[in-house]
């Protein structure tokens, strides 16, 4: 990108500086064209609209490196991925790719949600995991170019191929650099094997608002590194007699009354530890201790996808994988 960007900024409206004194976000009420590798973005300066929102129309870094552009209008921006329709982009100090956000419209009492995914497309992806079409909130990208998470559009559900067979994903994944699946955010509350046995995976709690990091993680061998559970619970026998059991923990919720929210159990491996965290933090050793896990699952609940004859799978169907 160019230098000097922000001292060359036209119809500057009004501005957020840096304890230096220079500008970090501001927003502009005159056509501005910021040179990228990219292309040439135009940040926003027109009138407000229904859906466009009220924010900066440039951001930097305290060097003076464009941090983010919330455009003009819809943007076509190349990626590794392909070609995307752009209303949001930021980028790393180096100028390379950040995120890139096909759609950033302002929710209000007068444009809903809904009004909103009807402007928003279905890409088709192919990766070694599944191949799927879907809508989507945002892509993550490393620095090198490589794909770093998707965010999937609310209530959509892909089908993605793991170690534990094909998961059912809502919200997103996250991918290691190389390529490979990093985390995903169960659909539903599934079963996964484990170093200590057999556990459920969900966490209702997932916010959803980016994809960067979710409750089911894999090591790069595809192994399970950590997931959250809702409703298993792992009673704990050590070799010195001693017992205990962790489970998620039922809390009152801080901002409503008489409603209660459950604070998952997180279980983490590493090496021949387990970890657990819910209103206590424990780690034992594998080799030296005895676990007896009891799932108990809800309603909801179901096993990893092992269906052999794609074609009769609804939820496959439902869900574009291919």
């Amino acid at each position: 990108m160019t230098e000097n960007i922000r001292e060359n900024l036209l119809g500057i409206v009004s501005a957020f500086c840096f304890q230096s004194g220079r500008i970090k976000e501001c927003i502009l009420c005159e056509k501005n064209v910021i040179k990228t590798e990219y292309g040439d973005l135009i940040p926003k300066y027109g009138e407000d609209e229904v859906r466009k929102k009220y924010c900066h129309s440039i951001s930097f870094y305290e060097s003076g490196k464009v941090k983010s552009i919330s455009l003009e209008s819809s943007t076509l921006i190349k990626t590794t991925l392909g070609t995307f329709p752009t209303e949001l982009v930021t980028f790393y100090e180096s100028g390379r790719l950040k995120r890139i956000f096909p759609l950033n419209g302002k929710l209000s009492g007068y444009w809903s949600q809904e009004d909103e995914e009807k402007l928003c497309d279905e890409f088709q992806f192919h990766f070694p995991f599944g191949s799927f079409k879907t809508k989507i909130i945002g892509l993550c990208f490393y620095e090198s170019g490589n794909l770093k998470s998707m965010t999937l559009w609310p209530g959509e559900t892909i089908i993605l191929r793991t170690s534990q067979s094909l998961l059912p994903v809502r919200i997103g994944f996250s991918l290691y650099e190389n390529g490979k699946l990093k985390s995903v955010e169960p659909a539903y509350e599934i079963t996964v094997s484990t170093l200590i046995g057999e556990l459920t995976a969900y966490n209702e709690n997932a916010l959803g608002i980016n994809a960067d990091c979710n409750s089911l993680i894999f090591s790069e061998n595809g192994e399970i590194q950590s997931l959250c559970t809702n409703s298993s619970k792992v009673a704990i026998f050590e070799k010195a007699g001693s017992f205990e059991t962790m489970e998620a923990v039922v809390k009152p919720d801080p901002f409503e009354e008489d409603v209660v929210s459950i604070v998952p159990l997180e279980i983490s491996f590493e090496g021949h530890y387990v970890k657990f965290k819910s209103d206590k933090k424990r780690i034992y050793d594998i080799n030296t201790t005895r676990f007896t896990i009891i799932n108990d699952s809800g309603t909801n609940s179901g096993s990893v996808l092992t269906c052999t004859d794609c074609s009769s799978c609804s939820l496959c169907k439902k869900s574009n994988y291919i």
